[in-house]
């Protein structure tokens, strides 16, 4: 955090610093408790100190430290939600091909079915057309 300087007095070593709630960055000897010492508005400070909040601490940061965390962050994130969608692809491709497995099995079943059926159904018309005989030939009752 050595890149900035007082806002007031632009000493920026040797000093301890704080900032103002509206945004200057001051050292302890300009530090005015009533008011900022550069613009006079009515505020509070924040010393700069490593035990600032970590969303405090992030403008102090270096911005390309600040990115390059960001970003592993961000590719641990893709990676993990990739990860996701590869299980769940593979899942319903497995899910597919058993159930192309089986919808084959039972087209081949139902296939087998109507063939045993088609000659069932031949079997039993030959006795029906060999006792078949000319309708002038049943007997007329009275």
């Amino acid at each position: 955090m050595e890149w900035f300087h007082c806002n007031r007095c632009f000493r920026r070593k040797g000093q301890n610093f704080a900032v103002s709630s509206c945004g200057h960055i001051c050292c302890e000897g300009c530090v005015d408790p009533k008011q900022c010492s550069v613009c006079g508005a009515p505020c509070n400070y924040l010393p700069i100190t490593n035990e600032m909040k970590p969303r405090e601490k992030a403008f102090f940061k270096d911005p390309v430290k600040l990115i390059k965390s960001q970003l592993e962050h961000i590719a641990q994130i893709a990676l993990f939600q990739r990860k996701q969608k590869e299980h769940v692809t593979a899942h319903f491709k497995h899910r597919s091909a058993e159930l192309e497995r089986r919808l084959k099995e039972v087209t081949e079943q139902g296939y087998r079915q109507v063939s045993e059926l088609k000659r069932e159904n031949a079997e039993l018309k030959k006795p029906l057309s060999q006792r078949r005989v000319s309708p002038g030939q049943f007997p007329t009752s009275g």
